[in-house]
């Protein structure tokens, strides 16, 4: 340090002549840089640092794009569904009643007596709907005629679209229960099995039937007494097609020849294969036709048995 204070004037004296003494100072600066050396001048210069960066928070992050993503989902799901209502309320008639005459309220049909040379017989389908749904209907719009379904609720979800051209071309719906039973032994069970398929029923099509149907006939359960309780009519068959195991022919020849004026035809469009009713029904409706028979739905069928009872009363 003592070396350093003297160099400048050691240099304005012994070195550098008087007249240049602005040369001094820059003289010194060299020599101490000399002495000093370049890095403590180095160190003197102003320092930039790199910005550090801290790790991002991955989990967090994901976690909210996914709450928000869900939000956004719900959101899109909600308005959908609501202009589906929206919809479905626009499309949709006030309630339509399939009822029956009320002396068919809460009893069994089998078969309806009409007048004399009235040949109108009822052509029925189980089990539905169904891929075969859509077949069958086709066949009956083609030749102008109207029948009667009687659905399961357990299908309704997967065909509401047929559920409702069902009754948009003038079918008739009916109540086969939600999962076919054959046995059903208390009242909870039988009330759960009819009025849940007559909810859904309801809310896609806006229609109340009074049209029940016993899976396999069997009325020695608790179905029978609870659907006759609400009014139902317990609607069975007097021609059994057999088309869940017999052929097209098969089918064909069971119908024709059991078939007679006030009948009520047993046939399938769901529960299996169907693939022998849809091939057999164009040649049952033309047959039955060229004998003069008529195709009407299970209420028109009652209809007219209770006109013709009501005239028969009537007559002296």
């Amino acid at each position: 340090m003592k070396l350093i204070k003297v160099a400048p004037y050691f240099m304005r004296r012994r070195i550098l002549p008087q007249p240049y003494p602005h040369l001094v100072g820059q003289i010194a600066i060299v020599i101490l840089i000399l002495l000093m050396g370049a890095n403590r001048v180095d160190s003197l210069r102003p320092v930039n640092y790199a910005p550090k960066l801290l790790p991002l928070e991955v989990a967090p992050v994901e976690q909210t794009v996914s709450q928000h993503t869900d939000i956004s989902l719900a959101r899109l799901e909600r308005l959908q569904e609501n202009t589906k209502r929206q919809i479905e309320r626009d499309r949709l008639p006030p309630d339509i009643y399939h009822a029956v005459p009320e002396p068919y309220r809460g009893q069994i049909v089998r078969s309806l007596p009409l007048a004399s040379g009235d040949r109108a017989i009822a052509l029925t389908f189980d089990d539905g709907p169904s891929p075969y749904t859509t077949q069958i209907l086709d066949i009956l719009h083609e030749h102008n005629i109207q029948a009667s379904f009687f659905v399961l609720g357990r299908v309704l979800s997967t065909y509401p679209e047929l559920l409702q051209r069902i009754v948009a071309e003038g079918h008739i719906l009916g109540n086969h229960t939600w999962s076919h039973p054959y046995v059903v032994k208390s009242d909870a069970l039988a009330y759960q099995e009819i009025e849940q398929t007559a909810e859904l029923i309801y809310q896609y099509t806006h229609v109340r039937t009074q049209l029940f149907r016993p899976p396999g006939g069997y009325l020695n359960n608790a179905l029978t007494p609870y659907a006759t309780a609400q009014n139902y009519a317990i609607t069975m068959w007097s021609v059994d097609s057999s088309d869940y195991f017999l052929p097209r022919e098969g089918i064909i020849q069971r119908v024709l020849n059991g078939v007679h004026p006030g009948a009520i035809v047993l046939l399938h469009d769901g529960g299996g294969p169907r693939h022998h009713t849809v091939a057999a029904l164009p040649t049952i409706i033309k047959e039955l036709r060229e004998q003069g028979y008529e195709f009407v739905t299970v209420p028109e069928l009652m209809e007219r048995s209770q006109a013709a009872a009501t005239q028969a009363s009537d007559d002296p």
